[in-house]
């Protein structure tokens, strides 16, 4: 029965996908793509995630976005704030996961100690140099376990892309800075926003030193 359940839930999850993926390509939503990408793109490059702090951010942000672009498409979208899932579209919970070098490993699911972890989410890669990749845990992929998480090699996926492009929406996803002159913390951000929003006199004047 457990088994049934998850297969209809994947099944739902695959149909949305493609439409999202059909919606994406209609020329009436192109500006609506364009603007997508460039928030992508000024995240990346502003809040590299070589800095550690930026990687949560980023996620984060990440799904914000996202989310508000499938509900520009007229999609129902809400963004959710669960362990295991990060975005509701039609009513079918995603996860969304990332990775901005294009290459390596993506986290499915964090682990302490000797815990093993079991991937059940139907899930949306962002991979730079790819796109927006779906998969789920019945297609047959592998995963393997390392000292704190279940991962999934990027080889993986580009191998179920290279038997067919239906479960790949073939956006531009840049690739992190190499080397980035200043890179932004959110932590600095919202600092300033704070003392911004209480009208700082004494200490504004010095945050810029930092």
């Amino acid at each position: 029965m457990v088994e049934k359940i998850s297969k209809n839930l994947f099944n739902k999850a695959r149909v949305i996908f493609k439409e999202i993926k059909k919606r994406i390509k209609d020329e009436r939503y192109k500006p609506n793509l364009l603007e997508f990408q460039k928030s992508i793109q000024k995240l990346i490059e502003e809040y590299n995630t070589a800095n550690w702090e930026n990687r949560f951010v980023v996620g984060g942000a990440l799904e914000i976005l996202f989310c508000v672009f499938l509900r520009s498409l007229k999609f129902q979208c809400k963004w959710l704030k669960e362990e295991r899932y990060d975005i509701e579209v039609e009513g079918v919970k995603f996860s969304l996961k990332s990775n901005f070098v294009g290459s390596g490993d993506i986290r499915l699911i964090n682990i302490l100690g000797n815990k093993r972890a079991i991937w059940e989410e139907p899930t949306l890669f962002f991979i730079s140099g790819i796109g927006i990749c779906y998969a789920d845990p019945q297609m047959e992929l592998k995963t393997k376990h390392t000292r704190d998480a279940l991962v999934i090699e990027i080889e993986e996926l580009k191998n179920l892309l290279k038997k067919t492009d239906e479960w790949l929406i073939p956006i531009s996803i840049p690739r992190k800075p190499k080397n980035s002159k200043k890179i932004k913390t959110a932590s600095y951000d919202v600092a300033k926003g704070i003392l911004e929003e209480i009208n700082s006199k004494y200490l504004m004047k010095y945050i810029n030193e930092i």
